[in-house]
């Protein structure tokens, strides 16, 4: 059985680093799988997007309701002026997509498949 452990790093000037376990790993064989950020550029956050999502934000939360308890017509309203609303403040499904697959192929030759 394999366990993973996720330790946060930051990779100094001199590209060495000193990991500390926690105790609850035997001592041992292990590998290590070193997982960096991609060199290929990042779509910028569509500003534009992101502005329009924070005022919808702000304008429902005018309204300390709960949503369970507003009327059904009123739901449906808020719903669909959420629907799509975050459109261009994250990454494309193309980009997740991408990465998961940069994933996939890093599990695959960590199982040998």
């Amino acid at each position: 059985m394999v366990r993973a452990h996720e330790i946060e790093v930051v990779i100094p000037e001199d590209h060495q680093l000193t990991v500390e376990v926690p105790q609850s790993v035997r001592s041992g064989p292990a590998r290590m799988i070193l997982l960096v950020p991609s060199e290929e550029p990042r779509e910028p956050p569509n500003l534009e997007a992101l502005t329009q999502w924070q005022a919808l934000a702000a304008d429902l939360a005018a309204d300390a309701r709960p949503f369970d308890e507003l009327p059904l017509e009123e739901r449906r309203a808020r719903l669909r002026r959420v629907m799509g609303a975050g459109r261009g403040i994250s990454s494309s499904s193309e980009e997740f997509a991408r990465q998961k697959s940069v994933e996939i192929e890093l599990e695959e030759r960590k199982f040998a498949r």
